[in-house]
């Protein structure tokens, strides 16, 4: 087949698929303009999750008439200007491929007025034909429409989700934009209905109080070093609150959102031995350094970055974070109204300075009254094993006729509420208890979008909410067999892992509902480092060997580990 040039609608449509994959991409170029365009309000307008139309709106310094015809066309900006500028870009956009990209797979038409009121101009241009510039009205600012993205490819069109799935992408990438510039003021709507509305603010703690809540924002500790250039701030949370994903992890260089796996990597190492496996904080870490020291014209997209010296960039962020971790605001703040032993102050405690309460089990009632009985011999064992310590706050040392087994206490109580909220789901509907005071929890946008698409789903497994706004829901009943302890440990891991289930794991009823009966198991089970009565840790093991399936918790995690008596002798060389 002999070479030929390709057609300039062929390279165009190209090039779009380089740029632009679904709305949320469509969402993200307009807005990166607008920010650039020194905007004071940017306005994010949706239908049908984007599909059919996307809108933003800024008050910008706007174009000139005379330029919209030029702002289409590939390579044409106004952000560089030399070949020298692509050494030291400042700003989000500068390769001038967004607009020609996205106009070439919709029906676009762009409205601008320069900010000395020189008069407006619209412009629209369809599959990449343009139309005439004509004059419009509108202030100071540039509002672009973009509607039926992909009507003339109907193969990318068929890989996008559900209006639903689009939105939340379209939804999440406004509100990672928001935190670059907590001085702009932000709203979105979808479908005619006002989704995200985040006001100017004056600092990045007040961005981050509009995007996840109060709860969070106060959840989450300051970080801040400078070495050799390189200067880190920003905000990581708390061991005590966490996320099922990285989704809630941002990393910012220079004002640009990146993705980096060496900085990813440097986060996730910071919180080793801190989370257990399969949690991640959350994190706003922006790195500021020379802009000469870091190259982002590596991909149409700009997320990807090389550092002239990566090694710095991650020693410095690895500084800040492990000095934020080795603070005092790492610890959680007692619960409210509570004080200091014997000080009569609020001052936070040392981890693990205080013991958690006692767990409630079945036990027989001279077992219950013995309280924190440490005396092995005086524990009613009614079964072959004997629970003869407890290893780290987290391990139970088991004695059996055959040797000596080891149990993980939290998987070994996880599996022993999944097994009852699953008995109860499969037979009559779980018992619920209802709340006389009802437990409130924060919650970013889409994870509220979530709570509220799926209400029969957690009616289901026993968890009925009401919508106060703003995010905010209030927990009205629960699962009565693990009320009580939740409500010990609060309710807002637990409602992120029941928004993770409800989010990927579609329709098919078996799976999800045993997913979301596993996480709520999870939430409330004895934790990790949880000093518990050795009457109490008996009756947990009894309980256990009671099952059919005592070795598996239901995320798949090993319950007990076994070593034979003969293999002890052995290894003390009694035989």
């Amino acid at each position: 087949m002999p070479i030929r040039r390709l057609t300039e609608p062929v390279t165009l449509k190209i090039a779009a698929g380089e740029v632009i994959d679904r709305p949320a991409s469509v969402v993200k170029e307009l807005v990166e303009n607008a920010i650039d365009a020194g905007s004071e309000r940017i306005d994010v307008i949706l239908r049908e999750g984007g599909t059919s139309l996307v809108v933003v709106r800024d008050d910008g310094e706007g174009m000139l008439g005379e330029e919209l015809g030029l702002a289409f066309e590939r390579y044409a900006t106004s952000k560089i200007q030399t070949e020298e500028d692509l050494f030291s870009i400042e700003t989000l956009g500068f390769r001038g491929e967004a607009l020609a990209s996205i106009a070439a797979v919709s029906r676009i038409r762009i409205t601008s007025c320069p900010r000395d009121g020189d008069g407006a101009h619209s412009l629209e241009v369809s599959g990449g034909d343009s139309g005439g510039i004509a004059p419009a009205s509108r202030a100071g600012g540039t509002t672009i429409e973009v509607r039926d993205l992909f009507f003339n490819v109907p193969a990318r069109a068929r890989f996008l989700g559900s209006p639903r799935t689009e939105f939340m992408h379209a939804n999440r990438v406004v509100q990672r934009l928001a935190l670059l510039s907590p001085t702009i003021g932000w709203t979105v709507t979808h479908d005619d209905r006002e989704v995200f509305s985040a006001p100017a603010v004056g600092s990045l703690h007040d961005r981050l109080a509009q995007i996840y809540g109060t709860d969070v924002a106060n959840g989450m500790i300051p970080i801040e070093a400078e070495r050799g250039g390189v200067t880190v701030r920003g905000f990581i949370s708390r061991p005590d609150l966490r996320r099922g994903n990285r989704r809630d992890q941002s990393l910012i260089v220079n004002g640009r959102f990146v993705s980096d796996r060496g900085l990813s990597f440097v986060l996730s190492s910071a919180y080793r031995g801190i989370l257990r496996p399969g949690s991640y904080p959350i994190a706003v870490i922006h790195v500021d350094l020379p802009h000469d020291r870091v190259d982002v014209n590596v991909h149409p997209r700009k997320e990807e970055i090389r550092f002239s010296d990566s090694r710095q960039v991650q020693d410095t962020v690895a500084a800040a974070l492990q000095k934020a971790l080795s603070s005092q605001q790492v610890v959680a703040p007692l619960a409210p109204g509570r004080t200091t032993a014997g000080t009569g102050t609020s001052e936070p405690r040392a981890p693990y300075a205080e013991k958690t309460e006692a767990l409630s089990f079945d036990l027989p009632r001279e077992i219950r009254l013995s309280g924190r009985l440490r005396d092995a011999e005086k524990v009613r064992v009614t079964g072959d094993r004997r629970v003869v310590g407890q290893l780290h706050a987290t391990y139970l040392l088991v004695e059996t006729p055959e040797g000596l087994e080891i149990v993980d206490q939290h998987v070994a109580h996880e599996r022993i509420l999944y097994e009852g909220l699953r008995g109860e789901w499969s037979a009559e509907g779980i018992v619920r208890q209802i709340f006389l005071i009802p437990a409130r929890v924060e919650v970013p946008f889409e994870t509220a979008s979530v709570l509220t698409g799926r209400r029969e789903e957690l009616e289901r497994v026993g968890i009925i909410l009401d919508e106060f706004g703003g995010g905010t829901f209030l927990i009205r009943e629960y699962p009565r067999a693990l009320a009580d302890e939740q409500t010990k440990r609060g309710f807002q891991e637990v409602i992120e892992a029941l928004v993770e289930a409800l989010d990927s794991e579609g329709d098919l009823e078996e799976p999800l509902f045993d997913r979301l009966l596993s996480e709520l198991a999870c939430g409330a089970a004895i934790k990790a480092g949880d000093p518990i009565p050795l009457a109490e840790a008996q009756a947990l093991v009894e309980q256990l060997t009671a099952l059919e399936n005592p070795y598996f918790c239901p995320h798949g995690r090993p319950i007990i580990f076994s070593f034979a008596r003969d293999e002890l002798d052995r290894r003390f060389q009694r035989r």
